[in-house]
């Protein structure tokens, strides 16, 4: 890894050398090749160290066992900050690979930029120590902690390193950006953007699932300092897709800059008695490193900033886009606000702020589709309220709930897919109503789950064997694997909380549960959202096969 960082460096002040500009590129891919290689060695090393249990390694101890499974060996390597960051060092790594083959203007700079920062994501990596070694060779290791044993937790880190290494691309992709930006970069821009987004979004979903499981928390989501700073970017990416054209070097700047933030506060262990995701022990020069970086990209938007407004043309936006991105914006600078409060404040953001602007948010959102699709709300106003006052009636029969100013807003977010169903999917492309319906159902589940759900409890007999909940019969031996347990439902999910049973005098005993209703639709408008990038590129495949017509050829005797 020092080697690597090394040579990392050499190639990013090679790239920012303006002679002999051909022979130095060559010279940079032969560096490259050799950094790419020794990481992508190094995290093979690790990963052949925790499959075949060599506990001599403090990383391996710490992290695995003689028992733990295969698959649960090897995604060890990012359950802890060593391997976390050494994972993060190898996506780089490849990544690498596509800034270097762009050619054109500035694309050295480019890949000077990314190279910069590669550095400092190698640098951390060796300083962290990854194959630090143990005085006493010890017989079995201390296992993976038992909640980072879920499917879900196989691929949730990874996701999220590589939309961080895709905005670090998009991060060196801002030296490309002027005034008069050209058609392949602006679509490059928007590439990454997509890149980005998609995957910090499965990264997002997978995680929340993952907690929703595996933790006990009983939802989709706790406003976890660290779960903000992953929704902050997105929310950001976002509100930059709905842009027509990415002359602002801001869209390139602003979400690497969030992320680094966030590894910040994860890694430097200023949030460990906040946060559950949070590193209890911080490195001091890791941190710094961060911060370091963190100044430099303010420091890089500020100036960028300043030749904007002295250089750069204005783009121009429709009302309504503006809007939609600003409602982004704004609703990410308030999560935003409310994580950050705590660190100085030394005061907790209560959960009641996070749900006032999320209500805010989907109010907004709401009213802004109205605005998106004017003319449709002119002609079909009365026949959409009379769908969403059903929609509001039915979801009213499955959960139970009588909750009127839940269900108000509610019957509000609902009117969007109302107008979009009684209009016939008109006015506008699939791919809005794709994404924007994936949305409006995110919307419902979390509203849906959040406040319509009920609590209750559930009398046990000394004898008994089983408990009914709901209609559903559940047997006493599924609490042994775990103290809270999920029935899904079609309608609902009902969590069973066994860890908190109350004995009673006479003997048997309470256990508390409560109801999720349409949190299901919270993972399907999810899913949607997220996928919708690939169903438009699946589309546009699939038009082109169709549409190809061979060249006729001709044969001459």
């Amino acid at each position: 890894m020092l080697v690597a960082t090394c040579l990392c460096g050499c190639c990013s002040v090679l790239s920012f050398a303006q002679v002999h500009i051909k022979k130095i590129r060559k010279t940079i891919l032969i560096l490259w090749c050799l950094t790419a290689t020794l990481v992508t060695s190094t995290t093979v090393l690790m990963v052949t160290l925790q499959v075949l249990s060599k506990f001599e390694y403090q990383y391996v101890y710490s992290h695995t066992n003689r028992n733990t499974a295969l698959i649960y060996k090897i995604s060890s390597l990012w359950s802890g900050q060593e391997g976390s960051f050494l994972l993060w060092a190898f996506i780089l790594s490849i990544f690498g690979f596509f800034v270097l083959r762009r050619k054109g203007q500035k694309a050295s700079q480019a890949f000077g930029i990314y190279t910069a920062i590669s550095f400092c994501i190698f640098l951390m990596c060796f300083i962290a120590q990854p194959f630090a070694k143990m005085d006493v060779v010890p017989s079995d290791g201390l296992g993976l902690n038992e909640a980072l044993k879920d499917p879900w937790m196989v691929i949730h880190p990874p996701l999220v390193f590589i939309s961080y290494s895709a905005m670090a691309v998009l991060f060196s992709l801002s030296i490309t950006i002027n005034k008069n930006i050209s058609t392949e970069v602006n679509d490059r821009v928007l590439t990454w953007l997509r890149i980005s987004w998609v995957f910090l979004g499965i990264g997002i979903l997978s995680g929340s699932i993952w907690a929703y499981r595996a933790l006990g928390w009983g939802g989709y989501w706790a406003w976890d300092p660290i779960e903000n700073m992953a929704l902050v970017p997105w929310l950001l990416l976002c509100g930059y897709l709905h842009r027509k054209e990415y002359n602002n070097r801001s869209v390139c700047i602003v979400p690497f800059s969030v992320a680094c933030f966030g590894v910040f506060l994860a890694r430097s262990g200023v949030l460990k008695n906040q946060s559950a995701h949070a590193y209890a022990d911080g490195n001091i020069i890791i941190s710094g490193i961060i911060l370091c970086l963190i100044f430099i990209a303010a420091l890089y938007l500020v100036v960028a900033k300043i030749r904007n407004r002295i250089k750069q043309k204005k783009v121009f936006l429709t009302n309504d886009r503006r809007l939609i991105i600003n409602s982004f914006n704004i609703y990410a600078a308030l999560i935003f606000i409310g994580t950050v409060a705590p660190l100085v404040l030394h005061i907790e953001t209560p959960m009641a702020y996070y749900t006032a602007i999320s209500i805010a948010f989907a109010l907004a959102y709401s009213i802004l589709l109205f605005a998106w699709d004017f003319e449709m709300l002119k002609r079909r106003n009365l026949l959409m309220l009379v769908v969403s006052t059903l929609l509001i009636i039915g979801i009213t029969a499955l959960s139970g709930s009588v909750k009127f100013f839940w269900l108000l807003l509610l019957w509000i977010c609902l009117m969007p897919p109302s107008l979009w169903l009684v209009s016939g999917f008109r006015t506008k492309s699939w791919k809005y109503y794709l994404s924007h319906m994936g949305m409006v159902l995110l919307i419902t589940g979390a509203i849906g789950s959040s406040a319509l759900g009920k609590e209750g409890f559930i009398m046990v007999n000394p004898n008994s064997s089983t408990i009914v909940v709901e209609d559903i019969e559940v047997p006493l031996a599924k609490f042994v694997e775990k103290d809270t347990l999920i029935v899904s439902r079609l309608s609902m999910d009902i969590l069973i909380k066994y860890s908190d049973i109350i004995p009673l005098s006479q003997g048997g005993f309470f256990i508390p549960y409560e109801t999720k209703p349409l949190i299901i639709l919270f993972w399907i408008g999810g899913f949607i959202i997220i996928t919708q990038p690939c169903f438009v590129f699946l589309s546009t495949l699939f038009n082109k096969i169709i549409n190809h017509k061979p060249s006729r050829t001709f044969i001459t005797h």
